[in-house]
């Protein structure tokens, strides 16, 4: 399945016991990241992977299988899940009054997120200017926040 392929490896019987007594016995022994068990932590390091790469189905699949499996938090997997749905929101689902702000660029309606945060890190600003990128990320970003503020100015 698709846990086995990303590396994540079981020990079973006595290998679990021993397994366990190790860490006891090691009090400076940490989880590799909150939600995540520690053997399987390599499922944990290939979800942000493929949530890094722009990956979001496979990485749902992932978060999915993981969590019915026990291998990773209910809260954790519902983190990475709101993760995803930021990264995945296009700038055209934005409020209409916040697509009128002074510069909105408007030609980055069917981009999302991660592909807004894409051009910056890569300063490919031939669709639009660094500022206008900037600002389409805040507004994705925290589009409430936003809003509050532009409600204390007017």
């Amino acid at each position: 399945m698709l846990l086995l392929a990303s590396g994540c490896g079981h020990v079973t019987g006595s290998a679990r016991d021993l397994s366990e007594r190790h860490r006891l016995e090691h009090a400076s022994y940490e989880e590799p990241e909150n939600g995540v068990r520690a053997e399987c932590s390599t499922v944990g390091a290939r979800i942000n992977a493929l949530i890094a790469q722009g990956q979001f189905v496979e990485a749902e699949a992932l978060i999915a299988e993981a969590s019915a499996g026990g291998l990773v938090s209910q809260a954790w997997a519902t983190e990475k899940l709101q993760t995803i749905a930021q990264l995945s929101t296009r700038v055209g689902q934005l409020s209409a009054s916040l697509q009128r702000a002074k510069d909105f660029p408007s030609q980055l309606k069917d981009y999302t997120l991660f592909e807004i945060k894409q051009m910056l890190q890569h300063k490919d600003f031939s669709l639009a200017t660094e500022a206008q990128l900037k600002m389409v990320k805040k507004l994705l970003e925290d589009p409430e926040r936003v809003m509050e503020k532009m409600g204390t100015v007017r």
